[in-house]
This record gives structure tokens, sequence and C-alpha cells, in this order.
């Protein structure tokens, strides 16, 4: 990847301090490459103080940046692509490119024949997801935001079964609402349930065999379970063509197995914001990634 030489490469984390995540690692394996880090005030950008939150940041410069950390909004992604700009510097990934991977409704209609059918609306009210509900049949159904499921409740925010009533459906958004809280993005999604393969179960529900693939510039980076299970990982290369949809340069795409052996695109999102499964070696990913040696 040729890149300017006066356009100096590194990583700004954005961590959240009450939730444990594996940046210390992900510094670690960039401080190995010659990768510099920095770290971002995340709670600061939140609040909408851009200057706290990039104080330990050059206040001018020319760094390429990749943002590894918590899930921001497009709003807040587009806020802090600003204020890196008026320092000089810039995100890798820009807002455009953020947006089309981490919003269902921008890239669903690019991986429609891949993925499960899919209907959303804006804003928070159910009874008007349950009317567009029904495009898709009966359910079972699953019900997320624009970005992101209650998965961890399974049974009482995300999956709705054979048979469920409005009134079950409704009571199932409320409690997407709940666990989303103010994080809640835009508005409700359903999607056909599709029958996976199930690998085992995790204490929040089953566990199907799926992974996880990170691509960048439309090239297949790394591959990984998606849980932490003993299994061969499959050649995923034929969905470099699929990958090339998405108008992203790093983003990841979660790919999960039917019953009957097809493969399906489970979820989209952005590169820098996706967790890496824990057998994905960081400095493998960051030297594919942004063209260092290691």
């Amino acid at each position: 990847m040729a890149t300017n030489p006066r356009i100096k490469q590194a990583i700004v984390f954005g961590r959240n301090p009450h939730q444990p995540d594996t940046f210390d690692t992900e510094a670690e394996a960039a401080e190995v490459l010659g990768i510099e880090t920095f770290q971002l005030d995340l709670h600061a950008l939140l609040e909408g103080n851009t200057e706290r939150a990039l104080a330990a940041l050059p206040e001018r410069g020319r760094l390429r940046l990749l943002y590894r950390g918590w899930m921001l909004t497009g709003e807040e992604y587009e806020a802090l692509d600003e204020a890196l700009d008026e320092r000089g510097h810039a995100l890798m990934t820009t807002p455009a490119e953020y947006a089309a991977a981490h919003y269902l409704p921008n890239w669903y209609p690019r991986l429609k024949g891949y993925t499960a059918r899919s209907v959303w609306t804006e804003g928070t009210d159910a009874s008007e997801a349950w009317e567009a509900a029904q495009e898709l049949g009966s359910p079972p159904w699953l019900v997320k935001d624009h970005v992101k499921s209650a998965k961890e409740r399974w049974a009482e925010a995300c999956f709705v079964p054979a048979g469920a009533t409005r009134e079950d459906f409704e009571r199932i958004c409320g409690n997407l609402l709940e666990e989303r809280g103010d994080r809640f993005e835009r508005g409700f999604v359903v999607r056909r349930f599709l029958p996976l393969k199930v690998r085992g179960r995790t204490p929040s529900g089953p566990a199907h065999l799926e992974f996880r693939l990170f691509f960048g510039r439309g090239r297949l980076l790394a591959a990984e379970s998606y849980d932490d299970f003993d299994v061969d990982v499959p050649d995923f290369s034929a969905f470099e063509k699929l990958a090339r949809k998405i108008d992203a340069r790093f983003f990841t795409m979660d790919v999960a197995m039917l019953e009957d052996g097809r493969w399906v695109v489970v979820e989209v999102n952005d590169g820098g914001v996706s967790g890496l499964p824990a057998s994905i070696d960081p400095r493998e990913l960051f030297a594919a990634l942004l063209g260092v040696e290691r």
C-alpha cells in the first residue's frame, strides 16, 4: 500500500474505562510493529468536548489515524473527524465510509440476496415496526436497531418466536429500547430468522458456526471463529467479490452457515469498532491493513 511519506500512520484508541476490552493487547501489538498509538478521551468526545477528547494528540501534524474503539454513532464519528481535521489529521475511514458499513439500511441493499430479508423504521414506535414486519410474513424474526441487537437478552429483547402476537412483539421492542438506552440507533430493524447451524451454547443463547471476516480495501485480511470454538477456518476468499459492494475501506462481515450448509451474511460493521476474536493476532491484522513490515 503506497503512502505519502509526509503522512504518518497511527492508531487512536477510544476506550470505555468501565468495561473490559483488548486494547492493551492491540496497543502492544502496534508498538511491536512500530506504529504510534494515542488515547482518545471517549467520555469527553461523547460530551461534545473535542478539545479535551484530543488532548493526547499532537496539536498540529499530518497523522492518518485508524480509530479502534467503542462504537460511535455516525454523528459522533463525524465530530471526531472534523476535530482531527482542524489539527491537520485525518481518519483512515471517512465518515461516509463509516456509515456505509455501520448502518444496516446502508449496506443491506447491496447484500440483499446474501442475507436475511429485513425491514426497518425510523424512531422508536414499536407499532410502526410491527406493521413494517408484516412484509416478512409470519415470525420467527429478529429485532435490533439500525446497528446492534441485544442478543445477550435473546429471549426477552431479540428473538421474536413463531406465533408471537403484536403484544409480544411490542414487549420485545420495549426491552430492546431499555437495553440499548441512549445508544439506541435511529430505529428498529426486523429480520427474518434464518436456521443457522448451531455449534454450541453460551450463557446468553445459541452459538452458531459463525466467523468474523475483516476486509481492507476489498481484500480479506483475517477470518476467525466469532465464538471461541476450536474449528478450522474455511477459505473465505470468495467473499472478497461480495465485500467490494461495500463502499468502505475497512469493515467486518460476520458470516454463518445455515443448517443446509450454505453461507449467509449475518452482519456488517465498521472495522474500527468491531471486536477481534480471541484467535486473531492484532499484529497480523494491523500489518496487513496498514502495510507495515512485521
